[in-house]
Protein backbone atom coordinates (compact mmCIF):
# COMPACT_ATOMS: atom_id res chain seq x y z
CA UNK A 1 0.00 0.00 0.00
CA UNK A 2 1.12 3.81 -0.48
CA UNK A 3 0.13 6.79 0.82
CA UNK A 4 0.80 10.57 -0.92
CA UNK A 5 0.71 12.77 1.58
CA UNK A 6 0.49 16.55 1.36
CA UNK A 7 1.83 18.91 3.87
CA UNK A 8 1.37 22.87 4.40
CA UNK A 9 3.43 25.16 6.49
CA UNK A 10 3.01 28.72 7.59
CA UNK A 11 6.73 29.39 6.68
CA UNK A 12 9.21 28.06 4.42
CA UNK A 13 10.29 24.20 5.41
CA UNK A 14 14.26 24.74 6.10
CA UNK A 15 15.92 20.68 6.82
CA UNK A 16 19.36 19.40 6.67
CA UNK A 17 20.68 18.52 3.22
CA UNK A 18 20.80 14.80 4.91
CA UNK A 19 17.54 14.55 6.37
CA UNK A 20 16.71 10.98 6.06
CA UNK A 21 16.90 10.25 9.50
CA UNK A 22 14.72 13.18 10.40
CA UNK A 23 12.15 11.66 7.95
CA UNK A 24 12.56 8.10 9.31
CA UNK A 25 12.06 9.52 12.72
CA UNK A 26 8.79 11.37 11.13
CA UNK A 27 7.46 7.85 9.97
CA UNK A 28 8.18 5.95 13.31
CA UNK A 29 6.85 8.51 15.21
CA UNK A 30 3.22 8.49 13.59
CA UNK A 31 3.07 4.74 13.50
CA UNK A 32 0.48 3.23 15.78
CA UNK A 33 3.04 2.79 18.92
CA UNK A 34 2.86 -1.08 18.66
CA UNK A 35 3.59 -1.45 14.93
CA UNK A 36 6.52 1.19 15.27
CA UNK A 37 8.03 -0.57 17.87
CA UNK A 38 7.78 -4.22 16.08
CA UNK A 39 9.09 -2.66 13.16
CA UNK A 40 12.12 -1.21 14.88
CA UNK A 41 12.68 -3.18 17.23
CA UNK A 42 12.22 -6.50 15.77
CA UNK A 43 11.30 -6.62 11.91
CA UNK A 44 10.61 -9.42 9.42
CA UNK A 45 13.20 -12.26 10.14
CA UNK A 46 15.13 -14.08 6.99
CA UNK A 47 17.55 -15.84 7.99
CA UNK A 48 19.98 -14.23 10.38
CA UNK A 49 18.58 -10.73 8.72
CA UNK A 50 16.18 -8.32 9.50
CA UNK A 51 13.91 -6.34 7.28
CA UNK A 52 11.63 -3.55 8.34
CA UNK A 53 9.74 -3.47 4.59
CA UNK A 54 8.76 0.14 4.71
CA UNK A 55 9.96 2.62 2.48
CA UNK A 56 9.25 6.38 1.81
CA UNK A 57 10.48 9.40 -0.57
CA UNK A 58 12.82 12.27 -0.25
CA UNK A 59 10.73 15.71 0.08
CA UNK A 60 9.63 16.64 -3.24
CA UNK A 61 8.25 20.28 -3.07
CA UNK A 62 9.87 23.71 -4.69
CA UNK A 63 13.74 23.84 -3.72
CA UNK A 64 14.08 27.68 -2.59
CA UNK A 65 17.71 27.39 -1.06
CA UNK A 66 20.49 24.73 -0.98
CA UNK A 67 23.00 26.26 1.16
CA UNK A 68 25.41 25.79 4.17
CA UNK A 69 24.12 22.07 4.93
CA UNK A 70 20.78 23.39 4.63
CA UNK A 71 17.58 23.06 2.21
CA UNK A 72 15.00 25.10 2.04
CA UNK A 73 11.55 24.58 0.84
CA UNK A 74 8.83 26.56 -0.11
CA UNK A 75 5.48 25.79 2.47
CA UNK A 76 4.01 22.97 1.14
CA UNK A 77 5.59 19.95 0.81
CA UNK A 78 4.16 15.95 -0.48
CA UNK A 79 5.85 12.48 1.05
CA UNK A 80 5.20 9.11 -0.17
CA UNK A 81 5.37 6.79 2.46
CA UNK A 82 4.56 2.50 1.66
CA UNK A 83 4.72 -1.03 2.98
CA UNK A 84 3.84 -4.19 1.37
CA UNK A 85 1.82 -4.89 4.62
CA UNK A 86 -1.20 -2.76 4.65
CA UNK A 87 -1.85 -2.28 8.08
CA UNK A 88 0.82 -0.37 8.70
CA UNK A 89 0.16 2.16 6.27
CA UNK A 90 -3.27 1.96 6.54
CA UNK A 91 -3.09 2.67 10.73
CA UNK A 92 0.23 5.04 9.49
CA UNK A 93 -3.03 6.91 7.64
CA UNK A 94 -5.70 7.12 11.04
CA UNK A 95 -2.68 8.20 12.71
CA UNK A 96 -1.91 11.57 10.38
CA UNK A 97 -5.66 12.38 9.71
CA UNK A 98 -6.41 12.41 13.78
CA UNK A 99 -3.42 14.88 14.05
CA UNK A 100 -3.78 18.41 14.20
CA UNK A 101 -0.04 19.39 13.58
CA UNK A 102 3.46 17.82 13.11
CA UNK A 103 6.39 18.31 13.72
CA UNK A 104 9.74 17.95 10.79
CA UNK A 105 12.54 18.33 12.40
CA UNK A 106 11.55 22.61 13.77
CA UNK A 107 8.93 22.84 11.14
CA UNK A 108 5.96 22.75 12.12
CA UNK A 109 3.19 21.06 9.11
CA UNK A 110 -0.15 20.56 8.85
CA UNK A 111 -1.43 18.10 6.64
CA UNK A 112 -3.75 18.91 3.61
CA UNK A 113 -4.11 15.80 2.39
CA UNK A 114 -3.85 12.54 2.50
CA UNK A 115 -4.42 9.73 -0.53
CA UNK A 116 -3.88 5.93 -1.48
CA UNK A 117 -2.19 5.43 -4.13
CA UNK A 118 -3.11 2.06 -6.40
CA UNK A 119 -0.67 2.28 -9.92
CA UNK A 120 -1.80 -0.04 -12.56
CA UNK A 121 0.76 -2.75 -12.69
CA UNK A 122 1.23 -4.71 -16.07
CA UNK A 123 4.37 -6.99 -16.23
CA UNK A 124 6.84 -4.62 -17.62
CA UNK A 125 7.09 -1.01 -16.14
CA UNK A 126 9.30 1.99 -16.43
CA UNK A 127 10.07 3.33 -13.32
CA UNK A 128 11.69 6.67 -11.64
CA UNK A 129 12.96 6.63 -8.12
CA UNK A 130 11.44 9.61 -5.77
CA UNK A 131 14.66 8.58 -3.17
CA UNK A 132 17.92 7.29 -4.48
CA UNK A 133 18.68 3.33 -4.97
CA UNK A 134 21.32 2.37 -2.77
CA UNK A 135 23.27 -1.15 -3.46
CA UNK A 136 26.23 -2.25 -2.02
CA UNK A 137 28.68 -5.29 -0.90
CA UNK A 138 31.05 -6.24 1.77
CA UNK A 139 34.34 -7.40 0.31
CA UNK A 140 34.97 -11.32 2.61
CA UNK A 141 36.65 -10.89 5.52
CA UNK A 142 36.20 -7.09 5.47
CA UNK A 143 33.42 -5.18 7.29
CA UNK A 144 33.57 -2.11 5.09
CA UNK A 145 30.80 -1.28 2.01
CA UNK A 146 31.36 -1.24 -1.41
CA UNK A 147 28.98 0.76 -2.90
CA UNK A 148 27.78 -0.15 -6.40
CA UNK A 149 26.49 1.99 -9.43
CA UNK A 150 23.82 1.52 -12.01
CA UNK A 151 26.94 0.99 -14.55
CA UNK A 152 27.58 -2.33 -12.96
CA UNK A 153 26.11 -5.71 -13.67
CA UNK A 154 26.02 -6.56 -9.88
CA UNK A 155 24.66 -3.75 -9.20
CA UNK A 156 21.08 -4.97 -10.47
CA UNK A 157 21.82 -8.94 -9.41
CA UNK A 158 21.86 -7.77 -5.70
CA UNK A 159 18.49 -5.32 -6.29
CA UNK A 160 16.80 -8.81 -7.70
CA UNK A 161 18.44 -11.16 -4.59
CA UNK A 162 16.93 -8.82 -2.33
CA UNK A 163 13.54 -8.50 -3.77
CA UNK A 164 13.20 -12.37 -3.67
CA UNK A 165 14.24 -11.95 0.07
CA UNK A 166 11.68 -9.41 0.20
CA UNK A 167 8.76 -11.90 -1.84
CA UNK A 168 9.44 -15.18 0.93
CA UNK A 169 8.86 -12.85 3.35
CA UNK A 170 5.89 -11.06 2.51
CA UNK A 171 4.18 -14.02 0.25
CA UNK A 172 5.39 -16.94 2.66
CA UNK A 173 6.73 -19.08 -1.03
CA UNK A 174 9.63 -18.25 -3.38
CA UNK A 175 9.61 -16.84 -6.36
CA UNK A 176 9.84 -18.45 -9.74
CA UNK A 177 9.09 -15.77 -12.74
CA UNK A 178 10.74 -13.61 -14.66
CA UNK A 179 12.40 -10.89 -12.47
CA UNK A 180 14.35 -8.84 -14.84
CA UNK A 181 15.46 -4.79 -14.37
CA UNK A 182 17.17 -2.42 -16.71
CA UNK A 183 18.44 0.88 -17.03
CA UNK A 184 16.43 3.57 -19.41
CA UNK A 185 17.93 6.33 -18.07
CA UNK A 186 21.47 7.11 -16.72
CA UNK A 187 23.50 10.46 -15.85
CA UNK A 188 26.20 10.83 -13.61
CA UNK A 189 24.43 13.47 -12.30
CA UNK A 190 21.88 10.93 -10.98
CA UNK A 191 24.85 10.15 -8.17
CA UNK A 192 24.27 11.44 -4.83
CA UNK A 193 25.49 11.23 -1.16
CA UNK A 194 23.91 11.18 1.59
CA UNK A 195 24.96 11.48 5.36
CA UNK A 196 22.70 9.09 7.78
CA UNK A 197 23.84 9.02 11.55
CA UNK A 198 27.28 9.83 10.59
CA UNK A 199 27.64 6.89 7.73
CA UNK A 200 28.33 8.49 4.28
CA UNK A 201 25.62 6.56 1.70
CA UNK A 202 25.97 6.57 -1.90
CA UNK A 203 23.09 6.23 -3.82
CA UNK A 204 21.55 6.49 -7.61
CA UNK A 205 18.71 8.48 -8.90
CA UNK A 206 17.37 7.41 -12.45
CA UNK A 207 14.65 5.60 -14.59
CA UNK A 208 14.62 1.44 -14.60
CA UNK A 209 12.41 -1.09 -16.37
CA UNK A 210 11.47 -3.69 -14.24
CA UNK A 211 9.82 -7.07 -15.59
CA UNK A 212 8.10 -9.85 -13.51
CA UNK A 213 4.77 -10.88 -12.43
CA UNK A 214 2.35 -8.17 -11.00
CA UNK A 215 2.14 -9.39 -7.10
CA UNK A 216 6.78 -9.21 -7.46
CA UNK A 217 6.45 -5.48 -9.00
CA UNK A 218 3.80 -4.37 -6.82
CA UNK A 219 6.04 -5.57 -4.25
CA UNK A 220 9.20 -3.46 -5.73
CA UNK A 221 6.99 -0.42 -5.69
CA UNK A 222 5.64 -0.87 -1.67
CA UNK A 223 8.95 -2.27 -0.26
CA UNK A 224 11.40 -0.54 -2.19
CA UNK A 225 14.56 -1.22 -4.70
CA UNK A 226 17.88 -1.99 -2.81
CA UNK A 227 19.30 -1.65 0.67
CA UNK A 228 18.32 0.68 2.97
CA UNK A 229 14.81 1.21 1.90
CA UNK A 230 13.57 2.16 5.96
CA UNK A 231 16.16 5.03 5.94
CA UNK A 232 14.59 6.29 2.60
CA UNK A 233 16.18 5.00 -0.54
CA UNK A 234 14.67 2.93 -3.17
CA UNK A 235 11.62 3.74 -3.51
CA UNK A 236 10.55 4.09 -7.14
CA UNK A 237 7.05 5.22 -8.59
CA UNK A 238 5.03 4.09 -12.08
CA UNK A 239 5.89 6.50 -15.09
CA UNK A 240 4.50 4.04 -17.84
CA UNK A 241 3.72 0.81 -19.21
CA UNK A 242 6.21 -1.31 -21.61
Amino acid sequence: MILRLEFVAEENIELPKSYNHILQGFFYKNMPKIISHFIHDVGFAYGKRRFRLFTFSKVIGKLLKKAQGKVVYEPKITLYFASPFAQVVSSSAHVFIKKESFFLDSNKLYLASVEAINPPISTTIKVRCLSPITVYKTPIGEKRFVYLSPWEEEFYRIIKQNLLKKYEIVYNKSYDGVLEIKPVELKKSYKKKVVYKGTLIVAWEGYYELSASQEMLKLALEAGLGARNSQGFGMVEVVSHA
